[in-house]
């Protein structure tokens, strides 16, 4: 009997577990198929409905409407001869997200318990305001929103991977009069990969690299990436633009 609550107390434990928002989060991150990564957001979506006075319910959902803006951002950077429409439809659909995430960062600040967690939702804050980038006027409200807040992040966690990863897409994605650097990008994501497990930085490091005319170094990045992860979508679509 005792071994039998044991194994029901062990399940519901690995249940619970498997619910963690973070870890959803992360797999949210992660998934091959936007199919998969859009029923990752809901699961995230409703865990932050049920906990509201939850950091991590919070900023998990948060963070999983960041992956998906950000894969159609990576897409649209990637894919040489995107059509305008499609092209203008993620865009919009990144505002979409940003604008439905922006509410749960700003919750998940307010629940922060300490600096290293205040950092992520200042990052997360500052990727989001990033993705309401449609257009100059909303660059010109948005653009200095993303800049200030990713800037208290780092303020708070220096060496934190997440800020570093923040940070260098600035770097790789900004006009140069708006703080827009390649060279620092590439220095960034190489260090935030060395730190990082998975392959989000090296994926990123290969679009620096191809964009500073390096495609060598960019074609060995996303093969690096795609050793870490083999279901990158990102990493597959790197490689065969680079071939």
């Amino acid at each position: 009997m005792q071994r039998l609550l044991l194994a029901v107390l062990l399940g519901l434990a690995g249940q619970a577990l498997a619910e963690d928002p973070r870890e959803i989060s992360v797999a949210a991150a992660q998934a091959a198929d936007f199919a998969t990564l859009q029923d990752l957001q809901a699961r995230l979506r409703q865990t932050s409905q049920a906990e509201p006075g939850s950091f991590a319910a919070q900023l998990a959902a948060a963070e999983g409407y960041l992956a998906g803006a950000n894969r159609l951002r990576n897409e649209r950077k990637i894919v040489s001869k995107m059509p305008a429409d499609q092209d203008a439809e993620y865009r919009a659909q990144q505002a979409k997200w940003a604008e439905e995430a922006i509410p749960l960062a700003e919750r998940a600040l307010e629940l922060a318990p300490d600096d290293a967690e205040r950092a992520q939702a200042e990052r997360v804050l500052g990727e989001l305001h990033a993705h309401r980038i449609t257009g100059m006027l909303s660059g010109m409200i948005n653009g200095p929103r993303a800049r200030r807040h990713i800037g208290r992040a780092l303020e708070l966690a220096p060496d934190d991977p997440e800020c570093k990863r923040a940070i260098g897409l600035m770097y790789l994605n900004n006009p140069p009069i708006s703080g827009g650097d390649v060279p620092k990008a590439i220095e960034t994501f190489t260090r935030c990969a060395e730190q990082q497990r998975d392959e989000r930085c090296l994926v990123l490091l290969s679009m620096a690299y191809r964009k500073h005319g390096e495609s060598g170094r960019a074609r060995e990045a996303a093969e690096q990436a795609l050793a870490r992860n083999p279901a990158s979508p990102e990493a597959k679509l790197l490689l065969a633009e680079l071939r």
